[in-house]
């Protein structure tokens, strides 16, 4: 006797199975986020973040409240600022950083289209247009390298006197910088 190639139950699926499947793939979903209340300084904002991610994008980490609490003491860095966030995660720091300084803020990590998603979900969900996003591949060692050259072989088209159109006076923790662009 030869073995049937699929049962013909499956002809007759009846709509509690289809009501249970859908039931089992939003389950799924909400096991695949935890979404939270993190307060930023000045602002609160929600958060859907991976209960899990291969690449570590799932989590805030607490370095990132530190840094906002510093960012909002040192204004003057960001204002009027275009900005790059290499491996954003959740995008709750440019979300902050957009929402409290009004700057362009563009979100990037891993080449992942689930992180590329949320990002655009916690914007949506902070009543943020969706930043732009870029996906990248672990090349990180090959980043810092660029970024370095970039820095050394990097020389303004302004005139030598030091009043270049390209320097910029900030104050960062009480002492006044003088900032060279491009700032990385």
């Amino acid at each position: 006797m030869d073995t049937a190639l699929f049962s013909p139950s499956v002809l007759f699926q009846d709509e509690d199975n289809e009501e249970r499947d859908i039931e089992e793939r939003e389950m799924q979903q909400h096991e695949q986020f935890v979404q939270r209340t993190h307060i930023f300084p000045g602002m609160v904002l929600t958060i859907r973040e991976f209960s899990f991610h291969r690449f570590n994008a799932n989590l805030l980490w607490p370095g990132t409240f530190t840094f906002c609490d510093w960012l909002s003491q040192n204004k003057s860095l960001v204002e009027g600022q275009r900005i790059l966030e290499l491996g954003s995660g959740t995008g709750a720091l440019a979300i902050f950083i957009h929402k409290s300084f009004g700057v362009d803020i563009t979100t990037s990590d891993v080449d992942d289209k689930e992180v590329e998603e949320n990002i655009a979900y916690n914007c949506k969900a902070n009543e943020v247009n969706v930043l732009p996003h870029m996906r990248h591949v672990k090349q990180y060692p090959n980043l810092i390298k660029t970024l370095s050259f970039l820095l050394k072989s990097y020389k303004p088209n302004s005139a030598a006197d030091g009043t270049s159109k390209y320097k910029k006076i900030a104050i960062a923790s009480e002492e006044e910088l003088q900032l060279q662009k491009p700032l990385f």
